[in-house]
């Protein structure tokens, strides 16, 4: 199976688990709505105690998997730049590899940390809103707010959705935004390992393989110093890796 294949399926899967993850704060807030205390301070407060263990459950377990699988991604780019140069292959990650995938780790729990904080906010929100709006109604129509609250549900039966808002006010459902960022990870991380290799063996030069060998950036050349002809990996991230990208660097 192709690396980027494989970089695809620990996406979907590390998005699954983030699924799995939003349906329990679903569940906590459907729980706060049929709870005999909604509304009341106890409530939001045994909501967000709620959500945070199970978050930080999630975060220990997810931690472990990334490690896991950017070394195996490592390792992957590692090898395959050492068969590419001939070298004898190593099982182990050279020390600059290992230095720099502690830095891919923490980008990458950072960025979950980042939007759990996001969506346990969103779900604090739609409790708040969900306690004004009933009690608007109870206030207003002279109604026992169990009532108020009933009708509500029936009005509000649809399932509470969380998101992730780009700099361009687009949004993105939670489980795509983690599954796009895992993807981007894993594949920065390969491409970087094989350029920290390429540069140990005193090589210059890097090209683009492409799964598609007709696609137009394949075996395009990219410099690791930026006052030549060639671009370099910075010039070309963006565009070339995006986080479906199905293309990784390799030894010219």
């Amino acid at each position: 199976m192709k690396i980027t294949t494989r970089m695809s399926a620990a996406a979907d899967e590390a998005a699954a688990r983030y699924g799995n993850l939003v349906e329990s704060w679903r569940s906590l807030y459907q729980r706060a709505l049929d709870g005999a205390d909604f509304g009341s301070q106890k409530m939001f407060a045994r909501v967000q105690d709620e959500a945070y263990a199970i978050a930080r459950t999630y975060l220990e377990q997810e931690a472990a998997t990334i490690a896991f699988v950017l070394t195996t991604v490592a390792l992957e780019a590692q090898g395959t730049t050492f068969a590419e140069l001939s070298v004898d292959d190593t099982k182990e990650l050279t020390e600059a590899v290992s230095d720099h995938l502690n830095e891919a780790e923490s980008y990458l729990r950072s960025e979950l940390a980042i939007q759990i904080e996001r969506d346990i906010a969103f779900l604090k929100l739609s409790l708040r809103r969900a306690v004004l709006q009933v009690s608007l109604a109870a206030r207003s129509r002279g109604i026992p707010a169990r009532t108020a609250l009933f009708q509500y549900r029936i009005g509000n039966a649809q399932e509470l959705q969380f998101f992730f808002h780009d700099r361009g006010n687009s949004k993105w459902p939670s489980r795509k935004f983690v599954r796009s960022v895992w993807r981007h990870s894993l594949l920065a991380a390969y491409n970087e390992v094989v350029l920290l290799t390429l540069s140990d063996h005193g090589l210059d030069l890097a090209q683009v393989i492409h799964d598609n060998p007709k696609a137009d950036v394949h075996g395009m050349q990219i410099s690791m110093s930026a006052n030549g002809s060639l671009p370099t990996y910075a010039e070309i991230r963006n565009e070339v890796f995006h986080p479906n990208a199905d293309a990784i660097l390799g030894a010219v």
